[in-house]
C-alpha cells in the first residue's frame, strides 16, 4: 500500500504556496512555450513595432512610405497540430490596454473564412483591431504569412491526456503537468468559464470551511473534484440533482462547487437547446457541468438530454457534402438543481421516466432534514440564508484555485491513481450495500457516490479542503443510504414500474372499458365502449383477460412486452400457458358470447404484488 500513502499527500507544501503565487482576477495565465517567435522584424508589407502592426505602403522619390494601423501587436509563439499532425493552428499571445496577458490557439482552418471569427476572440481578448476593411482583409493576410519554428501540441479536449508516459491535464489556458513539448487546448472558440480570482487560502476559509459539517454542500464539492477522476475510475459519465422547494439553498450547493473550477458565471442553465448543451459538455470534458433549474427545460425533453449528457455522445450529423461529422464527445459529472426530481418533472410533459435515465441522474433531497433547508449546521450564522450568501459571496471573491491544486496533486500520482480509487471505491460499495445480490442500477448509483467521496478525501490528504480526514467519506455515505431510503430498496426499477403500470391501466379503465362475463354481478347491463378486454369473479378478487394488441400498444406502452410478461408472471400477476411444449403468454380463453380468444390473462395478485 505505499502507492496509497503517497497519493495521500502527492504535493505536500506546495499547495499553501498557491494563495501567495495567484492573487489576481482574470483569466487562467499561461505560461510561454521555451522558444519564441522573430516575428518583430516582420514581414513583406508589413512593419512589427511595440505600438502595434501596420500595412506599408511603398513610397517613392515624392511620396514618402504610407503605414496604416492594423492591429495591436502579438506573437506567433508557436504552431501547433494535433497527435495526427492534422487540425494545425497558430498559438497567439497579447497584452491588452491593462497590461494583462492573452493566449489563444487559432485553427487554421479559420484563415479560410471571412475572419470574423479570428476578429471576435482577439478583440474580446481586448486587442485593437482596425474598422476598415481592406486592414481587417490585411489582418488575414498578416495572421496567414506569418510562421515561427516552435512546435506544440494540440488536443481538442479540457481534461486529462496521456502523452508519452505521462499525463498532462488541460485547461483552457493552462496546461499542468510535464511532457515534451507544449500542450495547448485547441477549439475554434475558446473558453471563458475558467476564470481565476481571490486566493487559494480565502477560497478553503470562506468557501471549503462552511461547506464542513454540511452532508449536501460537501456532495456538492466533492463532485466537482470527481469529475476530474472519471478518467481512472472506469466510470460512465452520470449527474446529481439536488431537488428540493425553492429557497432551500440548492444554489449554494451551486455555487460551491462552481467555485473549484471559476466564478459564477461558471454554471449554466437547463434553459438551452439540445445543441448548445452539447456543445457546452464538450466544453467541460473531465471537469464538472452544472446545469441550474432544471423547470425551465422542456419536460418532454429533459430526459433525452439526461441520457445525453451521461452517454457521453452528442448526435451524429452529416457535413455539407453529406459525409459524416465527428460525432462531439465528452466524460463529465454534471450537477443540477430542480425543484421537481427528472420523474416528476417529465412527467408534467406526460412523459414516463424510464429506470434509466433516473440511474443516469440521480435525484438527491436537498434538504437535509435539519429543518435549516440545504443546511446540517450553521457555523454560528443565525439563519441558513446568512450562511448561503456568505458561502455564495466567498465563492465569488475567491475561485478558480482548487482546480489548479488537485491537477497538480492528481498529475504527481497518475500512475497510481486507477488502481487506488477502484480499491477505495470498492471498500465504500461494501460497507454501503448489503451482502447478497444487489441489482445492477442500484450498484451504479453506489459507485457513482463512491468516487465523489474518494475525491473528496483525496482533495483533503491533499491540503485543499481543510476538512478532517473521513469527514468527505461520512457526508457522502450518509447522502448515498438517504437516497437509497428514499427509492425504497435495492432492487431495479422496472419490474415495479412494469407491474405499476398494469395495475394503473386496470385501475383507470376497469368500469369503463372492461365488459363483467359475471351477469349475475353486472345488474347495469352497461355497454363497453372502446373495449380494452373481460373482467370475471374468482376467489380472491377479479381476474383479467386483456385483448392483447390493447395489452401491447397500451398496457406496456414504453416497456418492452416480454419483459413486462416475464415480471408478471414471476409474481404470479400473469397466468401462462403452455403450448407445443413451449410457454405463451397470449393464452386462448372461451369468452361467453365470443367464442375462444387469445388474451393475457391478468389475475387478481397484481393488487397484491
Amino acid at each position: 500500500m505505499d502507492a496509497v500513502h503517497q497519493l495521500k499527500n502527492p504535493m505536500a507544501g506546495s499547495v499553501d504556496q498557491l494563495g501567495g503565487q495567484r492573487q489576481q482576477s482574470g483569466k487562467l495565465k499561461s505560461p510561454k512555450p521555451a522558444r519564441k517567435s522573430h516575428q518583430s522584424q516582420g514581414i513583406n508589407g508589413f512593419k512589427v513595432s511595440e505600438n502595434g502592426i501596420f500595412l506599408v505602403t511603398p513610397g517613392d522619390d515624392e511620396t514618402p512610405a504610407q503605414y496604416d494601423f492594423v492591429c495591436g501587436k502579438f506573437d506567433v509563439i508557436a504552431m501547433i497540430r494535433d497527435l495526427h499532425s492534422e487540425q494545425w493552428g497558430k498559438i497567439l499571445q497579447w497584452q491588452d490596454i491593462d497590461g494583462r496577458f492573452h493566449e489563444w490557439v487559432m485553427p487554421m482552418a479559420l484563415l479560410q473564412t471571412d475572419g470574423v471569427e479570428v476578429r471576435r476572440e482577439l478583440a474580446a481578448g481586448g486587442l485593437e483591431i482596425a474598422s476598415q476593411v481592406r486592414l481587417r482583409a490585411a489582418l488575414m493576410s498578416y495572421l496567414s504569412l506569418i510562421k515561427t519554428s516552435a512546435r506544440a501540441r494540440g488536443v481538442e479536449k479540457t481534461g486529462w491526456h496521456q502523452l508519452g508516459d505521462g499525463f498532462v491535464f488541460v485547461l483552457p489556458d493552462q496546461t499542468i503537468g510535464e511532457s515534451n513539448e507544449v500542450v495547448r487546448l485547441q477549439t475554434a472558440i475558446s473558453s471563458r468559464a475558467y476564470t481565476l480570482a481571490g486566493t487559494f487560502d480565502g477560497w478553503r476559509t470562506e468557501v471549503a470551511a462552511l461547506c464542513a459539517g454540511n452532508s449536501r454542500c460537501i456532495l456538492s464539492l466533492c463532485t466537482g473534484f470527481a469529475s476530474m477522476l472519471l478518467e481512472f475510475s472506469g466510470l460512465e459519465s452520470g449527474g446529481l440533482n439536488l431537488m428540493g422547494p425553492s429557497s432551500t439553498g440548492k444554489s449554494t450547493g451551486l455555487a460551491a462547487a462552481a467555485s473549484i473550477f471559476g466564478g459564477p458565471n461558471y454554471a449554466s442553465r437547463w434553459r438551452a437547446t439540445t445543441n448548445g448543451l452539447e456543445s457546452l459538455a464538450a466544453s467541460h470534458n473531465d471537469t464538472l457541468l452544472i446545469l441550474d433549474e432544471m423547470g425551465q427545460v422542456d419536460p418532454k425533453v429533459v430526459g433525452e438530454i439526461a441520457y445525453m449528457l451521461a452517454n457521453g455522445q452528442g448526435k451524429q450529423r452529416s457535413s455539407r457534402t453529406g459525409s459524416a461529422k465527428t460525432r462531439q464527445s465528452w466524460r463529465l459529472l454534471f450537477l443540477s438543481s430542480g425543484e421537481l426530481g427528472l420523474a416528476q418533472h417529465m412527467a408534467d410533459g406526460g412523459k414516463k421516466a424510464q429506470a434509466g435515465q433516473e440511474v443516469r441522474l440521480v435525484d438527491v433531497v436537498a434538504d437535509a432534514g435539519k429543518g435549516l433547508g440545504l443546511f446540517d449546521t450553521l457555523h454560528g450564522y443565525p439563519a441558513g440564508a446568512d450562511l448561503s450568501k456568505s458561502i455564495q459571496a466567498g465563492a465569488a471573491r475567491h475561485h478558480g484555485h482548487a482546480v489548479l491544486a488537485f491537477a497538480k496533486a492528481l498529475v504527481a500520482s497518475a500512475d497510481r491513481l486507477s488502481d487506488y480509487i477502484k480499491h477505495e471505491m470498492a471498500l465504500f460499495v461494501k460497507t454501503c450495500l448489503p451482502e447478497g445480490k444487489i441489482e445492477g442500477q442500484v450498484h451504479r448509483v453506489c459507485e457513482r457516490f463512491a468516487l465523489i467521496a474518494v475525491a473528496g478525501e483525496l482533495a483533503t490528504s491533499s491540503s485543499i479542503t481543510g476538512w478532517q480526514p473521513g469527514e468527505a467519506d461520512l457526508a457522502i455515505k450518509r447522502c448515498f443510504t438517504e437516497w437509497l431510503a428514499v427509492r425504497g430498496g435495492v432492487e431495479n426499477s422496472e419490474p415495479t414500474a412494469m407491474i405499476e403500470a398494469v395495475r394503473s391501466f386496470i385501475s383507470k379503465h376497469e368500469e369503463s372499458r372492461f365488459t363483467d362475463l359475471n351477469i349475475e354481478f353486472n345488474t347495469s347491463f352497461r355497454v363497453t365502449s372502446n373495449r380494452a378486454g373481460w373482467r370475471r369473479k374468482v376467489d380472491g378478487g377479479y381476474e383479467y383477460l386483456i385483448d392483447p394488441s390493447v395489452f401491447k400498444f397500451e398496457v406496456c406502452a414504453g416497456f418492452d412486452v416480454s419483459a413486462v410478461c416475464k415480471v408478471l408472471a414471476e409474481a404470479g400477476c400473469l397466468e401462462p400457458g403452455l403450448e407445443s411444449g413451449k410457454t405463451r403468454y397470449a393464452v386462448k380463453r372461451r369468452i361467453q358470447g365470443e367464442g375462444p380468444r387469445r388474451v393475457y390473462v391478468v389475475t387478481a395478485k397484481v393488487w397484491e404484488a
